[in-house]
Parts: structure tokens; sequence; C-alpha cells
């Protein structure tokens, strides 16, 4: 149990976080929940400088073609079926559940003409939307972009995201990122 969330299973995890389907019984939504527990020795400064840049960002966004912030907090707790309780930092998320673009293009090759105007046009929708905003991705790739249940195109994942003139207002982002 994470608040009002009660946590279904685990959809994903990396070295300093889990993401859990939580189930919000109030609404009967599902989510998906980025826990990093508190007291992680490997959570450093760095990584949480991300986690910070992530959810500054997407509490600047909300648009059907971007997987939208729905909650953050530095003071959650986990409560484990003993009843002990864990102190961590929590991101809940809307649930894309329809999988990711690059593991439809791996399974089936590439889309026909009319399907890939149809997901580009929802793409660019959603960059446009991000970047009037003032925020750049930068770490765009077929990973980062989900479907939703419905399979429309949802772009995840802002943990680089800079502002569009750059961290020095130069109108520059200098700093490498993302995947080689």
């Amino acid at each position: 149990q994470l608040g009002k969330y009660t946590l279904v299973r685990t959809l994903g995890s990396g070295a300093n976080s889990k993401v859990k389907l939580g189930l919000d019984k109030s609404t009967g939504k599902y989510y998906a929940v980025k826990i990093l527990k508190k007291d992680n020795p490997n959570l450093d400064a760095k990584f949480l400088e991300l986690v910070m840049t992530e959810v500054k960002a997407m509490s600047a966004l909300n648009h059907p073609n971007i997987v939208n912030l729905v909650e953050y907090s530095e003071q959650g707790f986990v409560e484990k079926k003993g009843g002990r309780k864990c102190p961590v930092i929590y991101i809940v998320l809307e649930l894309a559940t329809g999988g990711e673009l690059f593991d439809f293009v791996a399974l089936t090759g590439r889309y026909s003409e009319n399907i890939a105007r149809f997901y580009f046009h929802q793409l660019i929708e959603g960059l446009d939307y991000v970047h009037k905003r003032g925020i750049t991705h930068r770490d765009l790739k077929p990973e980062n972009v989900l479907y939703d249940d419905c399979f429309n195109l949802r772009i995840a994942d802002f943990g680089f995201a800079a502002p569009v003139q750059g961290k020095d207002g130069s109108g520059f982002c200098k700093t490498k990122l993302g995947t080689e």
C-alpha cells in the first residue's frame, strides 16, 4: 500500500527504482507508480536531479500524446504486508498499457504509410505541445514512445528534459545524454 494506491504488481525495475501497477480504489483506475526507496545507497544526487527534472517538466505538461503526471511526493511510505513502513519518493503516472513503439516495430516490421502517418501526426502534436511550453525531451527513441489502451501514441520518460533555451540560456543543450 502506498497512500491511496494499492500496489498490485511490478511493471518494471531499474537500479534505483521500481515501477508498480497501482490501483486507486476510490476511482477504480490503474496507474504506473515509480517508487524510489529513500534508504537505497545507490540513490545518488545525480539520479535525484534527473527525477526532479522529470517531475518539474511533467508538472508543466498535460496533453493526450504524453504520459501525464498524476501525483508526486517525497514523503511517501510503502506499507509492507507485515505492517513495516518504508520511506519512499514516488511519481504516479498515467498508465500506458499498449506497449512500446520499439516492441511493435521489432515484432511486426515497419508500419504501412497510412498507419505511420497517423502515429507521426500524434508524435508531432505531442512534441509541438512540449516545445511550446519551453521544454525539450532530449531522449526521444522508440522505447520512450508508448501506446495507451486505445493505441494512441504517448511520449514518456522526461528524465533528460531541459528548457528549450538550454540550461544556460544560450539556446543550446550541451550535455551529451541518452542512448548511444
